[in-house]
């Protein structure tokens, strides 16, 4: 089936880059958590659950782990006197840094592994699914 392929790529693709962000000390949620503060813009963490696609309360206990490690710091809001916003610290936008740099290595060394045909050819069929995928109905499944 497709879906046990793709999903088989994706996984091991991501136990790689895993591998790397366990040496910074990060997780896979805790990056992803980065990687959406990056750029500078704080957010709340009910930004940030909706762009990680997790539960406001998941995405909260994940910013409490980022404090811990002085990653990331929460300010009130100067429009929502409630709402806390979340935004890294300058240890934070390094370790974000380091672990992109790492997965960017890890996507570069894969390139690097296929021919250059092989690459595109694989991004293609990959959109292609993409675009199709909402368009199929089940009787054309079948």
């Amino acid at each position: 089936m497709l879906s046990f392929h793709l999903k088989r790529a994706e996984q091991a693709l991501s136990a790689r880059k895993f591998v790397g962000i366990r040496e910074l000390d990060l997780t896979s949620p805790q990056c992803t958590a980065l990687g959406y503060l990056t750029g500078g813009a704080a957010k709340s963490c009910t930004q940030l659950a909706r762009e990680a696609l997790v539960t406001s309360q998941t995405m909260t206990g994940i910013v409490k782990n980022l404090e811990l490690k002085g990653l990331v710091e929460r300010h009130a809001s100067p429009d929502h006197g409630r709402v806390m916003l979340v935004s890294l610290t300058p240890a934070g936008v390094e370790r974000a840094a380091a672990a992109s740099g790492f997965a960017a290595s890890v996507e570069r060394g894969l390139r690097e592994a296929m021919s250059g045909e092989e690459y595109a050819q694989l991004i293609t069929l990959l959109d292609r699914v993409a675009d199709l995928a909402p368009e199929v109905t089940a009787d054309a499944a079948e």
